[in-house]
């Protein structure tokens, strides 16, 4: 009797000890992916996992249309992830809402940290602060697709200004071989178009402090600069107020128009419909001393509301180390790495899209992460930049129409 007294007490003991060390801190991470096939995150994730067994990472894959609204109502009811895919221009809503957690802390203690491209951590602040709310993961630049072979034939240059892009617009313009220099993107998703040649101009949302600038007078000659392509200089074709993605690039491709501004998430179609007639090179700009683009990120936030703040960190640093990094930009699901160590692979600096893509990181410019910028880029944008094409409203009316939606929403 008394060993089997002994015998179970020694159990007890036993498990007491063997329990702390299979307890788990579970880390909720939710995501969309543009191609929910792809299983690349989902083995990341397993080997994550299996490294670190008193953290187990959950993942929700979520459709992007349904992302945002999903993420408020979860999280307005103490509800939703530890950690979360995120849109650089989501910042500022969930920032005034006080559901980010602050990430400068953490970040002076990872030692991935210097490997970042140095601009990048711009992405993850709100204006006129310095902390850090989000970790840059993937992101786009935009640049210039140019026939290469109308420029040859036309003994035109790679346009480097505005200057040259106007000059080689209008030489390449022919409406009665139904042939246009630019393919101006008027209609759904042309403001990020737009804003690479507004800041490439030398406009500004925002400036250092975080004051509304759009509508300044820098900002209102430049606009009028890009309306005057279509309205003055005709060398966007007739559809270009209402013309969207599909129509852009479907006109690139057939041979309507010499140039279009996209980026590396096109290149792959572009070279498959153009081979060697293909040209890329950077967003022209007003002054070559001060280049500018625009980007936009997908980073990684840890919600306020998470009690599991360390173990998210650790994942979340994770992916964005060297090996992860590389393997997640190479999937379907990739786009541009921010890290200087994967940017040097022979895979993107061999490559001229990922080359050119990579190389606006320094100097790409991000909208800033206003509450309004999603209305903006929903629908007031879309309004008033056709009215300001059909001559309806001026360049400052139209900037003062965006300027205002930013302020109120």
């Amino acid at each position: 009797m008394r060993r089997k007294v002994l015998f179970i007490g020694m159990f007890v003991v036993v498990f007491l000890i063997m329990v702390p060390a299979f307890a788990q801190e579970v880390v909720k991470y939710w995501m969309w992916l543009d191609d929910p096939t792809d299983r690349t995150v989902w083995e990341m994730v397993e080997e994550f996992n299996a490294a670190n067994p008193e953290i187990k990472v959950e993942i929700e894959n979520i459709p992007l249309k349904d992302y945002h609204d999903k993420l408020v109502t979860a999280l307005s009811a103490g509800a939703g992830p530890d950690v979360a895919r995120f849109k650089d221009w989501w910042l500022g809503e969930f920032h005034e809402a006080g559901l980010l957690e602050p990430l400068s802390g953490y970040i002076a203690n990872w030692p991935g940290k210097d490997d970042v491209i140095p601009n990048l951590w711009n992405t993850g602040k709100i204006p006129g602060e310095e902390e850090i709310y989000m970790m840059p993961h993937q992101f786009i630049t935009f640049y210039l697709y140019y026939r290469k072979d109308w420029f040859q034939e036309a003994g035109l240059k790679p346009p480097v200004t505005f200057d040259d892009f106007l000059k080689a617009a209008q030489t390449l313009t022919d409406p009665e071989a139904n042939r246009y220099g630019f393919g101006l993107r008027g209609g759904s998703g042309g403001q990020d178009q737009w804003l690479a040649f507004m800041v490439a101009g030398g406009a500004r949302v925002v400036d250092e402090a975080g004051n509304i600038v759009i509508n300044s007078e820098k900002a209102v000659a430049v606009n009028q600069w890009y309306i005057d392509l279509y309205r003055k200089y005709k060398v966007a074709p007739p559809s270009a107020p209402t013309d969207d993605y599909a129509r852009i690039t479907g006109a690139f491709k057939a041979g309507i128009t010499a140039m279009i501004a996209h980026h590396v998430g096109s290149s792959v179609i572009m070279t498959e419909a153009l081979g060697d007639k293909l040209g890329v090179t950077h967003i022209p700009v007003a002054d070559p001393a001060n280049p500018a683009t625009m980007a936009t990120m997908s980073g990684n936030v840890i919600f306020a509301t998470s009690k599991v703040k360390d173990a998210a960190f650790k994942f979340l640093s994770w992916i964005t180390e060297t090996e992860q990094m590389d393997r997640w930009s190479r999937s379907r699901n990739g786009q541009l790495p921010v890290l200087k160590s994967v940017a040097a692979m022979d895979y993107y600096n061999q490559n001229e899209f990922f080359r050119i893509s990579l190389e606006a990181a320094d100097f790409a410019i991000t909208w800033p992460p206003l509450p309004g910028v999603g209305y903006v880029a929903a629908s007031v944008w879309q309004v008033n930049m056709q009215r300001a094409l059909l001559g309806e409203i001026s360049s400052k009316e139209m900037l003062d129409a965006i300027a205002e939606a930013l302020k109120e929403r």
